[in-house]
């Protein structure tokens, strides 16, 4: 009878684990099913403009090199765009808290759609950089917009998996126009004779579709804004009482953009430059490396409820910093290919993570503010050190950039960890941790 019992135990075992599984599956679908018809058309919008934005952050940076422009240059091009995000989150902020959001989605995408056009078509650097600081500032609404569009357009019980899927989607989105972008560009470069002109087709084609994100953003029914939003304060009182919170937020996510800034908008320039490599196998690489960052985003729950939001956070930055030395000192292409595809995962595992603990320390009518405050941190630090990293990788190469960003990642770990490390606690009675609200000063 024991016997019996023990040769049934795996078959058993088995069958309760694909049980969990299938359970797991059924339930984060009847989830996705709750999604409101203005989220799901939020999210195709969404979709359509992040391949276009993927297809830009692999091509852009090769077309401009070709058509003669140095690296100093093209870091002063890459910062003029985190410029107009910057200048735009603030006032994006407190319009999206007082008025309906559809109009601006329309607007923004018609004109981040005309302003990028007129980048792919001047070879003047004060016009690109002027364009692509309306692009940036075009683009903005999009980033600030999509957590109080969820907000208005769900309820509590799909929100967490809504804001799940918008990140997966994104890198999906990442991952399909990356190789999509370097397969059409080489394609059209022997077709034509000129890579210069299969960069410039292929940057128009994902202009053309951030274009049709305007059919599904057409199709959303207004939504007001709720009574909390509208309250949004940045008063000096508010600043004198929530102030120490505001600059933690800023300061964090400053210094890991800084780090970033300086090397992640050249890579593209950097597997280029030290491996000859062609613009489709690049496209590939950065196609593998939005699955590795999709993986991670899966594993991101799974993590934090064993080590908490923020020792998750601090210790996949950490975990990174082997492979961004790899990527550093490597002239060995699969060492380097394998060191960027693991370091991606592990450094945009957190991305979530940190909005997450952000918004939950959050008051209501502070969201939006805090959301605009994550994104000036990181678009700001670009806006300096892109253009810094420019003239780096120019006059003292990869490697001694490459090791200015580590001690940045360092820096900001430690920094997390100084700041936030007090806001969680474990669970005294069951797994997982609870995070601590209350005045965070």
């Amino acid at each position: 009878m024991n016997q019996d019992s023990d040769d049934h135990f795996p078959q058993s075992h088995s069958v309760g684990l694909i049980g969990r599984v299938r359970s797991g599956i059924v339930d984060y679908w009847s989830h996705l099913k709750l999604f409101s018809r203005n989220a799901r058309l939020f999210l195709i919008g969404s979709f359509l403009m992040g391949i276009n934005m993927q297809v830009f952050q692999v091509l852009l940076n090769l077309f401009l090199k070709e058509i003669g422009f140095l690296e100093g240059d093209i870091g002063y091009i890459a910062s003029a765009r985190a410029i107009g995000m910057t200048a735009m989150a603030i006032p994006a902020a407190m319009i999206i808290s007082r008025f309906r959001l559809k109009p601006f989605l329309i607007l923004g995408c018609v004109a981040f759609a005309v302003f990028s056009y007129f980048i792919v078509n001047n070879d003047s650097l004060p016009l690109l950089i002027g364009f692509s600081i309306l692009a940036g500032a075009s683009f903005s609404i999009f980033r600030v917009a999509s957590g109080p569009f969820f907000m208005r357009n769900s309820t509590p019980t799909e929100r967490t998996h809504l804001f799940s899927f918008s990140f997966g989607s994104n890198l999906l989105a990442g991952m399909f126009g990356a190789a999509f972008a370097g397969r059409l560009a080489a394609t059209l470069g022997e077709s034509t004779g000129s890579i210069v002109e299969g960069y410039q087709i292929t940057l128009i084609v994902g202009i053309a579709v951030s274009l049709l994100a305007l059919i599904p953003y057409l199709m959303i029914k207004p939504s007001e804004p709720s009574r909390e939003e509208r309250r949004l304060d940045i008063s000096w009182e508010k600043l004198k009482t929530r102030g120490g919170f505001f600059l933690k937020v800023f300061v964090t996510n400053f210094t890991i953009g800084a780090g970033a800034g300086l090397i992640i908008p050249f890579l593209n320039l950097y597997f280029r430059d030290r491996f000859n490599l062609p613009p489709d196998v690049i496209g590939i690489y950065y196609s593998v490396v939005h699955l590795s960052m999709f993986a991670g985003s899966l594993s991101g729950p799974v993590l934090t409820k064993r080590l908490g939001l923020v020792r998750t956070v601090v210790v996949t930055q950490l975990l990174s910093i082997p492979f961004m030395l790899t990527l550093s000192y490597s002239y060995v292409l699969w060492l380097a290919v394998a060191a960027f595809v693991i370091r991606g995962g592990l450094m945009n595992l957190g991305v979530p993570i940190v909005t997450n603990l952000c918004m939950e320390l959050s008051k209501k009518e502070e969201q939006g503010l805090v959301g605009a405050l994550l994104m000036i941190g990181w678009t700001s630090s670009w806006m300096i050190t892109t253009a810094v990293g420019g003239r780096l990788i120019e006059s003292f190469g990869y490697t001694f950039t490459m090791n200015i960003t580590i001690a940045t990642y360092v820096l900001s770990s430690i920094l997390f960890y100084g700041f936030f490390r007090k806001t969680e606690r474990r669970n005294q009675n069951s797994p997982g941790w609870a995070i601590i609200r209350g005045e965070m000063r």
